[in-house]
């Protein structure tokens, strides 16, 4: 009796925290090719005790119980197209083949899905269902020395679990999504309107951070009481960024030196992943260098320095085959 082949789905939620998926045939997608294990959102109780009575080590039966649930979970993925982005950063402010994600601006929040996971193989089928998801962090990672395309590290929250759905239809990209990994990556940093080339490259991560934060309330559904589990997920006052990078000093590391010590802020970096002209991602960040290490290796290595920017704006540029309402267009 085993387990030897899992199914993970999600689809886009119309009412946050009310499963979309709920039926065996339902649609459900994949955000991209999942890398080693995954952590599903699996409720962890915080339990709560009376006190004990007089000179007894143990509390009596029924004065222990369940409080508060937190579901948290992670995703490694490959990206394959922008739909992470557009559920860390929100809707598209634009309509057509560029998707332009920004975030929103009237307070709507970010948008929630649903996560279906079937476990599958010799053993009896188990499937588990996670509603209210929303992307905590995301974190954009190019590593070329290690993994030389686009991964994503996505961390996530959700407001309840309950039993899951085996679907008819296994879960697959959106119709038309390119399934190539983004290997070549542009990079340029700009200030005073000149674009210069980040040469020296080895390591980028980009992070989106939205800052959640569970609010509890006494709630029920249907005569069930539902107050353990999170009523919604708060998001921050501001969404917060940033960029590191590890990299072999030259010329335009000697300019983000510069910058480190001055008071320059409004310095423009864009990162560009090209599949092909109408096919990429691109990140806009405009923000200060806040950090920029110096060091002296070890004899006979690679000067490698890190340099970290704390971008107060950021747009994402999405051009790929999927379709608008995909990206809330």
């Amino acid at each position: 009796m085993s387990y030897t082949e899992f199914r993970d789905g999600y689809a886009i939620e119309t009412t946050p925290g009310t499963s979309i998926i709920d039926g065996v045939g339902d649609t459900a997608y994949i955000l991209g090719a999942v890398t080693t294990a995954s952590e599903h959102p699996s409720p962890q109780s915080i339990t709560r005790y009376t006190a004990t009575g007089y000179n007894v080590k143990e509390v009596g039966a029924g004065l222990m119980w369940k409080a508060n649930f937190s579901c948290r979970g992670v995703y490694y993925l490959v990206m394959q197209n922008g739909i992470p982005i557009y559920l860390a950063l929100g809707d598209s402010s634009t309509v057509g083949d560029v998707h332009t994600l920004v975030p929103f601006t009237d307070g709507s929040p970010i948008p929630s899905i649903t996560i279906n996971t079937e476990q599958r193989g010799s053993a009896t089928n188990e499937e588990y269902q996670f509603m209210g998801c929303k992307v905590d962090s995301l974190t954009l990672i190019h590593d070329m020395k290690e993994t030389p395309f686009l991964m994503a590290k996505m961390e996530y929250m959700a407001t309840g679990a309950q039993d899951g759905i085996a679907l008819t239809t296994a879960p697959a990209l959106p119709a038309t999504a390119n399934t190539d990994a983004y290997v070549n990556l542009e990079r340029v940093w700009d200030v005073g309107g000149t674009p210069v080339n980040i040469d020296g490259l080895q390591y980028v991560e980009i992070q989106i951070i939205n800052s959640l934060r569970p609010v509890y309330a006494h709630t029920w559904d249907t005569g069930v009481y539902t107050g353990r589990f999170p009523y919604m997920l708060l998001e921050g006052a501001r969404k917060q960024y940033k960029i590191v990078m590890d990299l072999h000093p030259n010329t335009i590391e000697r300019r983000m030196w510069d910058s480190l010590i001055s008071s320059t802020t409004a310095i423009t970096t864009t990162f560009k992943w090209v599949r092909s002209a109408t096919d990429y991602i691109e990140v806009t960040a405009v923000g200060p260098v806040t950090q920029h290490d110096i060091i002296t290796p070890e004899v006979g290595e690679t000067l490698i320095e890190r340099v970290v920017i704390e971008p107060y704006s950021m747009s994402v540029a999405v051009s790929d085959a999927i379709a608008d309402a995909r990206y809330g267009d």
